[in-house]
């Protein structure tokens, strides 16, 4: 009668990507951040973020600006526009601002306001990585 294999037990593709760098709770950063890897924000960001391999928002992150990368995950808030190619809105998830992305997911109680665009390019017809060997030979394609 139930799904076994419930959406809040499986894993996105960032979770098997390195972490690079890690923005605790009660952190207050104001600027942008750019780099090669991937971050996990539990604290308040106001600026832009652009990493070419992940960003996981926290439940308790706060981002007031655009965010750009090849994966995204949401647990938190973010006011602002997102590009990526693969994006996950979890159930404790909002984003108020536009979004363009090839894929993306939406955990019952997620939430978006905005305008959403799935441009029909390569991107899009790309399929995510679904383990931890073709994410991390994914990422290495990428280099």
């Amino acid at each position: 009668m139930f799904n076994k294999n419930s959406t809040r037990d499986k894993k996105t593709n960032l979770d098997h990507i390195t972490i690079n760098t890690v923005i605790d709770e009660g952190m207050l950063i104001k600027g942008n951040i750019s780099g090669e890897g991937a971050i996990r924000i539990d604290g308040k960001i106001e600026g832009n973020i652009e990493l070419k391999e992940g960003i996981i928002l926290g439940e308790k992150a706060e981002i007031t600006g655009s965010v750009k990368s090849n994966i995204i995950v949401v647990h938190g808030k973010l006011h602002g526009n997102i590009s990526c190619r693969f994006l996950y809105i979890k159930s404790t998830g909002l984003i108020d601002g536009d979004i363009e992305v090839g894929a993306f997911e939406v955990e019952l109680g997620g939430k978006y306001n905005g305008t959403l665009k799935m441009p029909d390019q390569e991107l899009q017809h790309k399929e995510a990585p679904k383990s931890k060997k073709t994410a991390e030979g994914a990422l290495l394609l990428q280099k």
